[in-house]
């Protein structure tokens, strides 16, 4: 038999591990898009090494994705079960 406790762990687990997933998802294409414009910069425009502005860029990005996505979860889903809860009563 669920309960409400085992549905709002078992959704807090999916949360998590989708999460995790889209992370190393935008990680990796993160590291293959800065090793092209890196080489980019190197091979074709090596008067100003313009790729840093960009690879910084992405790198805020990759970070915030970690923060909302994988380290903060629990707090966004809580929100949500709240909400549902609130709507249901």
């Amino acid at each position: 038999m669920t309960n409400l406790a085992s549905y709002q762990e078992a959704e807090r687990a999916a949360a998590h591990e989708e999460g995790r997933r889209g992370f190393i998802v935008h990680a990796v294409i993160t590291a293959l898009v800065c090793v092209g414009l890196v080489a980019l910069n190197v091979f074709a425009a090596s008067e100003f090494p313009w790729s840093i502005f960009p690879v910084i860029g992405m790198g805020i990005g990759l970070y915030v994705h970690w923060h909302f996505g994988v380290v903060n979860v629990d707090a966004t889903v809580r929100e949500h079960q709240q909400q549902i809860e609130r709507m249901a009563a």
